[in-house]
């Protein structure tokens, strides 16, 4: 009799994790907002001010399992030309809120520094970090800014597969710039004067009904 109660649990604990699961990866079928805001990431046009965008390949597996929408991009400055990299991807705030650049970049060698964050001029904030990987013959270094917006506002948080657990639908961003020797301009940060001009064009992309 024991031996049969146990077995059942363990048959019911197997249900509800795979239930939990397929929740989590939209195993069976995404929610109608999940598949409208993949669609829409493709609408983000690749002029933005003074800026040039490119489209890159997003390889398999890059966005991550359970990601309903990735795009990459690369975006050229027509006057200056600073090369600004955009990684954007969307889907249900679990496999939205992990894999933070502490993760990702630390699991190719790269060392990132604390981030801090950055406050926008129109609201809400991104965190802020460096990001170097040295190896014999070479030294990379990257700025990275990141956050996730639920549809308010971009977000710099602590926990944000707590935090916006509850939501519909969860939008993930980078913005990343290679630093190297005569790279660097004299004045102004690249990555932030792209943001001012990127982040009006998501809202009314994105976000606008």
């Amino acid at each position: 009799m024991k031996r049969w109660f146990a077995a059942l649990l363990g048959s019911i604990a197997l249900v509800v994790c795979g239930i939990v699961h397929g929740y989590w990866t939209d195993r069976w079928a995404p929610p109608v907002q999940v598949t409208q805001a993949a669609e829409r990431l493709d609408t983000i046009p690749l002029a933005l001010g003074e800026w040039d965008g490119e489209v890159l390949e997003v390889k398999p597996g890059e966005a991550g399992q359970g990601v309903a929408g990735c795009i990459r991009r690369r975006y050229f400055h027509r006057q200056t030309g600073a090369a600004i990299s955009l990684f954007l991807v969307c889907g249900r705030p679990g496999p939205v809120s992990i894999h933070t650049p502490e993760v990702c970049y630390g699991a190719n060698g790269f060392l990132v520094t604390p981030p801090v964050r950055y406050e926008l001029s129109g609201g809400g904030d991104l965190w802020k970090a460096d990001a170097t990987r040295t190896n014999a013959t070479e030294e990379t270094r990257l700025r990275l800014y990141w956050g996730w917006n639920d549809g308010s506002a971009w977000k710099a948080v602590d926990d944000p597969r707590v935090q916006f657990a509850r939501r519909p639908v969860l939008h993930k961003l980078y913005v990343v710039r290679e630093l190297s020797a005569g790279n660097d301009p004299s004045s102004g940060e690249p990555c932030e004067e792209f943001l001012q001009v990127l982040l009006p064009v998501l809202q009314r992309t994105l976000f606008s009904n």
